[in-house]
């Protein structure tokens, strides 16, 4: 058994506690008492001084499989030879088109992804996993379409979602793929460890074929499985359902698909997937950066939840929902994504919604609830993390306070000065205390 004091506890549990302490014991809070009434061994307490407590935090989209992106330089003749015709089927594919086409940085993401071999490919998603953890993030949904992360995922020290990513381009893929990915899934569930969970992640409207949509929602819906996807992010996918092609169809070509049509004309996004029967609480939507109002009106009400990707739908998107208006729509249903191309990128989940609320819009108190207890509802994991709870398991954070600071002065900071998955102190200092 362990006990933790702190001048200051927030619990994201409609309080703010000051002089209290928790007592973890086994990975779970068992206590929540007065700094004061502390009567334990010496040993068994661990006074944090002048200190803020908060829960861990979730980060709701991760593709740490990117990290490393503009950073590896090939160094084989074959590599180099690859990359040579990678460059030269970009150029042909996207003749004409402006660099800031959301298409185009998509493909040129790819292009070098593609040319990191597995162990690279392991150690950016390593990298990323490690700096997201140090910047007090004890649970994370990632999404990707490849297995290989599965044990790395799997054997982490924190809680996490991983969403397997799926494309189609016809009604026959459609039905091989959820095959082949049904099977795959209802493998890994009977080997993934307490802290894994698993989901589904359809790409996005412009990526997957009807019959995949149909076979992947009633699939979800019947074993209570979340279904993820990105939404009206791009103006390439809004001129796809306008027009039925768009700069969206040379992406897909050069991801090696064919090109797929709207099943439908002249609907917005939606409609589109409204008509499908797609769209409930079960659903988490990423990014609706060019959904109108009454459109976002009528996501709102179909109780999707949101993922807010500020800083992505920035650098790939060219526009992004301000804070305000998500506030508006999805009061209490979304959650933060750190996802970012840049070649410094932090990964900090603090940084991201303080820089969001940068009008003071919500106090601070409110503002770390959506990247706590709020997603962790749309995870359906606020029974176990989220809040600091007697009966919740111990993930939290805690960051040092200067001489009269008080847990309002969390709005200073960016990484905490420690963090503790399950009790478990994984990070000091920024420095990680595990190994993968």
């Amino acid at each position: 058994m362990k006990c933790y004091k702190s001048k200051w506890i927030l619990t994201c549990e409609n309080e703010v506690l000051e002089n209290m302490a928790l007592v973890v014991d086994e990975g779970k809070i068992v206590d929540i008492i007065p700094n004061d009434s502390v009567n334990f061994e010496e040993k068994h307490v661990k006074d944090l001084g002048n200190a803020l407590i908060t829960p861990g935090f979730i980060d709701m989209l991760t593709q740490y499989q990117y990290t490393n992106i503009g950073k590896i330089k090939p160094d084989s003749f074959k590599t180099k030879l690859k990359g040579f015709f990678k460059t030269i089927a970009l150029k042909y594919n996207f003749a004409g088109v402006k660099s800031d086409n959301y298409s185009l940085k998509w493909a040129n993401i790819l292009s070098e992804y593609f040319l990191m071999d597995r162990s690279e490919k392991i150690k950016a998603f390593e990298d990323g996993v490690n700096a997201s953890i140090a910047a007090g993030t004890t649970c994370i949904a990632q999404v990707s379409g490849e297995f290989k992360f599965f044990d790395v995922i799997n054997h982490l020290p924190i809680k996490n979602y991983l969403f397997f990513e799926v494309f189609a381009d016809s009604s026959q893929k459609s039905k091989r793929q959820f095959k082949d990915m049904r099977n795959k899934i209802e493998d890994l569930i009977m080997h993934k460890g307490e802290n894994t969970h698993i989901g589904i992640m359809l790409n996005s409207i412009s990526g997957v074929h009807k019959k995949l949509w149909e076979l992947f929602s009633k699939y979800c819906r019947k074993h209570n499985m979340l279904l993820l996807t990105r939404f009206a992010e791009s103006q390439d996918e809004m001129e796809w359902l306008e027009h039925g092609f768009s700069d969206i169809d040379l992406l897909h070509k050069y991801m090696g698909m064919r090109k797929i049509s709207p099943y439908e004309k002249d609907l917005d996004p939606v409609d589109y997937l409204e008509k499908l029967k797609v769209l409930s609480r079960k659903v988490i939507t990423a990014n609706a950066n060019y959904l109108e109002p009454d459109e976002l009106d009528r996501l709102s009400k179909s109780e999707v939840s949101y993922i807010y990707q500020p800083e992505y739908s920035e650098e790939i998107c060219n526009k992004k929902l301000d804070f305000a208006t998500v506030l508006k729509y999805f009061p209490q249903r979304f959650g933060f994504s750190s996802q970012s191309f840049e070649k410094d990128k932090d990964f900090s989940m603090l940084r991201v919604a303080l820089d969001a609320n940068k009008d003071d819009i919500i106090d601070i108190e409110e503002l770390i609830k959506y990247l706590t207890i709020y997603p962790a509802k749309i995870l359906r994991l606020d029974n176990v993390t989220g809040s600091i709870k007697i009966g919740k398991d111990a993930d939290f954070n805690v960051f040092k306070l200067e001489d009269g600071e008080t847990y309002k002065d969390l709005v200073k900071k960016h990484n905490p000065y420690s963090t503790y998955s399950k009790g478990r102190k994984i990070v000091k200092r920024g420095d990680l205390r595990f190994n993968l």
